[in-house]
């Protein structure tokens, strides 16, 4: 196993540009990927704001990470290849959701103009995502998918609950009608039988490309669920491996029964070629209230890998990258990890925090 960094998480006076920038070579490099390309990538997505020195604490309590950090990196591992990704927020100038607004336009123009991003589908539902009118809450996420093979690939993340004018799941619904999944809505409601209180939905996700592949993505906070119970819900996917949930959920949490503290999140995944029946169910089960460090989530994670038939070698040498001190001091770095099998082949994803705020975040996202 190799050693692992053991300077502190940021240097002093470090900006997000110098971290970011550093992290996505370190982690592109591990993986036999385009250092350069991901680099350059990640430059343009951290421009102006990236500039900023890093503080003690988040001006902008972003939501891509559980302390506020505005950048998570994430890799997927299959039995084929890794990819790498990388997550950001686009901080704006001022401290509103209207500035943040118009620093994740700015953003998309740019993944559109210099890379080749496709705006269609954003652009038929920008209105209902980006409000004018008393807006609250993030307004857009950014992610950047790196491949062994072929350029960047770019996802968007928008809030259902942009403001009070419409709840969630009206302006999901709408979306997905002006989309033409409107047919998808009963796949939706049926998923969330609970009701979308106790299923909430959380984010709605855009691939910026056009084509029969390309996906929409309805993402579901679970409060208090047992992990059979959601195995049950996902069976909606004619994809969904049933029964690989409860099992995967206690070796990652530790956690018999339903899941409290921290709740389960997942999606349904709508595809042109697809039509309106979900073609993808997937969990992310949270780590960081359930493990003691990232020493304990590593080798919860590698346990699974295991199980499922994934070495677990290229997670830990892409982990050793990521991580900036001993496992041992904290359990900030891992976030959420998810997995599915899918015409037989497995297929893992771990989610790591920048942690540039707190080794030891809290709960978010409770009820209420």
């Amino acid at each position: 196993m190799e050693s692992l960094r053991t300077e502190s998480p940021v240097s002093a006076g470090s900006t997000f540009l110098d971290y970011g920038t550093a992290a996505v070579a370190d982690l592109l490099d591990s993986a036999g990927m385009d250092a350069g390309q991901g680099a350059a990538v990640l430059r343009r997505m951290l421009s102006p704001w990236g500039l900023r020195q890093i503080g003690q604490r988040p001006d902008w309590n972003s939501d891509v990470c559980a302390d506020g950090s505005p950048i998570e990196f994430s890799a997927a591992f299959s039995d084929r290849c890794a990819q790498i990704r990388v997550l950001v927020e686009a901080v704006p100038d001022e401290l509103t959701t209207l500035a943040a607004q118009k620093s994740a336009v700015e953003l998309t123009r740019t993944l559109i103009e210099e890379f080749g991003a496709a705006r269609r589908r954003l652009a038929a539902v920008s209105d209902l995502f980006l409000p004018h009118q008393d807006p609250a809450g993030f307004a857009m996420m950014h992610a950047a998918i790196f491949t062994p093979t072929g350029g960047p690939e770019f996802k968007v993340y928008l809030n259902p609950n942009a403001n009070s004018r419409m709840t969630g799941p009206q302006r999901v619904r709408e979306a997905l009608e002006r989309l033409g999944f409107g047919k998808a809505w009963d796949a939706v409601t049926d998923y969330a039988r609970r009701g979308f209180d106790l299923d909430r939905i959380v984010y709605f996700g855009l691939d910026l490309s056009d084509g029969p592949e390309s996906r929409v993505k309805v993402y579901f906070r679970h409060y208090d669920i047992a992990p059979a119970d959601l195995d049950a819900c996902m069976e909606i996917s004619a994809s969904h491996e049933p029964g690989l949930l409860e099992k995967f959920c206690h070796t990652l949490t530790g956690r018999a029964g339903a899941i409290r503290d921290q709740p389960l999140v997942s999606n349904l995944t709508f595809t042109d070629a697809g039509g309106c029946a979900p073609v993808s169910a997937t969990v992310y089960v949270p780590l960081w209230l359930y493990v003691d460090s990232d020493e304990e989530a590593r080798d919860r994670i590698s346990s699974v890998m295991t199980d499922v038939g994934l070495p677990s070698d290229r997670y830990v040498s892409l982990l050793n990258q990521m991580a900036r001190r001993p496992l041992s001091d904290g359990r900030g770095i891992h976030t959420y990890a998810s997995v599915r099998v899918q015409q037989g082949r497995p297929r893992m994803t771990t989610y790591w925090s920048s942690e540039l705020y707190d080794r030891h975040p809290p709960a978010r996202y409770q009820r209420g």
